[in-house]
């Protein structure tokens, strides 16, 4: 009998979660699942950020122009002697420092020197180094945040951490079925195309970050009104939602997506915490009664964390090497440490996109090098430096790309990603595929190939 099953993880289970199957056999794997959602997202992102107090946490007072210059100095000194790159991107650095010493000599506020240290870290041409001024502190990415640690109120609307680059609409990748969105219809695979009236619009290979905000959080006021269309054959709709608190936010699951033979499947949605335990933990359950002959790791979406004890859940060995590209710089190993968790031989597949980024560009670089899954979907978001914030001496903070991952072979994967052994575009309508969503599908035929079913 092939039939498909779903299991979902405790309290927190997506709205598509299923059971589709000609028997009226029950779901049996319900593992415990953390709080999760877009902020547990945002937690995992925000743990990838190491923080150098270069001065007293706070800073010290500012007082004149010698400590403007003083500011503009240390800044370029942090990163002439720290950035990743020794060509600083094709910069003249040094000319880069007489130019900005000058200006620094001009200027007659905190908020002037703000801005010349924004353009100064701009020079460097990295999308992932960047000058801090104050009011951009609680926002770092992208998410505001409250004094009283309190959610804001939402849409119910789960998109961090953002559409994929290669998607040319703003896809909803899920819904907490506790939430306005819910009560409206709102369902994965809906594209917004418009919030509060202004079209949503793409930026190069992203959609701005106010369309992202809006669509979940709004754009002010205690309701929203998203343009949605929910179909090739319909035309957009404007929905109104109240924002309030949401609840039963998809975020781990996992659960037998083939029963004959018995294929797998794991959302990881990021690489936080205890990701290797959960990983591991759904393994077991879902061979409670036997084992595996395959399995999908879903990495789509995922903002990253620390993958190495997710990859020894599967394999080990030696990946590349982490470190400065700089002439003279030593590198380190980049080294997978058993022992092996689970096994070596299960076929797996790892999904990923254009939002796996970080950790979830490791994982399945990791995997292929060791010669331990294949990859399916899109390019991964080649998200590879290693970020370290220094505190300057005014207690504004510059986020520095400082390290990046070099495969066996010297293949640098950042701005690249690992492109997939299997290119599987999701599509305009693949979210709403069924059973199983577009680039899922093709990981469970591409294991039963290699089962030889």
């Amino acid at each position: 009998m092939k039939c498909l099953l779903w299991a979902a993880a405790g309290l927190l289970i997506a709205g598509i979660i299923f059971a589709a199957c000609a028997s009226t056999a029950e779901p049996t794997v319900e593992p415990e699942a953390p709080d999760g959602g877009p902020l547990a997202s945002i937690a995992a992102l925000s743990a990838q950020i190491t923080l150098v107090y270069a001065t007293p946490v706070g800073g010290v007072e500012v007082e004149g122009p010698d400590d403007y210059v003083g500011i503009v100095k240390q800044a370029w000194n942090i990163v002439n002697a720290e950035y990743v790159r020794g060509n600083f991107n094709g910069v003249d650095w040094d000319a880069v420092y007489d130019e900005y010493v000058i200006k620094a000599e001009d200027l007659n506020s905190s908020e002037e020197l703000w801005i010349l240290l924004a353009e100064l870290i701009r020079e460097l041409k990295d999308d992932h180094s960047r000058f801090v001024p104050p009011e951009n502190m609680g926002a770092q990415f992208g998410i505001e945040t409250r004094s009283d640690a309190e959610p804001l109120p939402a849409t119910g609307i789960v998109i961090w951490p953002g559409p994929s680059r290669e998607d040319e609409y703003l896809f909803i990748w899920d819904v907490c079925q506790l939430s306005s969105a819910a009560s409206a219809g709102i369902v994965r695979g809906d594209i917004i195309t418009a919030i509060d009236g202004d079209p949503v619009e793409k930026e190069g290979e992203d959609f701005s970050q106010d369309d992202r905000y809006g669509a979940v959080f709004g754009s002010g006021g205690d309701q929203v009104t998203l343009t949605v269309w929910q179909g090739p054959d319909q035309e957009t709709v404007d929905i109104t939602l109240a924002l309030g608190g949401v609840g039963d936010c998809p975020y781990r699951y996992y659960g037998l997506v083939y029963a004959d033979p018995r294929i797998g499947y794991i959302r990881v949605p990021d690489f936080d915490g205890d990701a290797d335990f959960e990983i591991l933990e759904s393994i077991k359950d879902m061979e409670t009664e036997q084992p595996l002959d395959g399995l999908i790791v879903d990495v789509r979406h995922n903002p990253g964390g620390n993958p190495d004890n997710s990859v020894a859940v599967f394999t080990e060995g030696i990946v590349g090497t982490v470190g400065k590209l700089r002439e003279n710089e030593q590198r380190t190993i980049y080294r997978i440490r058993g022992p092996v968790e689970w096994n070596e031989t299960t076929p797996v597949v790892v999904l990923t996109d254009g939002s796996s980024h970080s950790a979830a560009d490791y994982f399945p670089a990791a995997m292929r090098e060791l010669g331990r899954a294949t990859i399916v979907g899109m390019n991964s978001a080649g998200n590879t430096e290693g970020i370290t914030s220094w505190i300057l001496a005014d207690g504004t903070l510059i986020r520095l790309a400082v390290s990046t991952m070099a495969l066996n072979d010297g293949t640098i994967l950042e701005g690249v990603g690992v492109t997939p052994d299997v290119i599987a575009p999701l599509g305009t309508w693949g979210l709403k595929q069924e059973p199983f969503d577009a680039q899922i599908q093709v990981g469970i035929d591409i294991l039963l190939e290699q089962i030889g079913q």
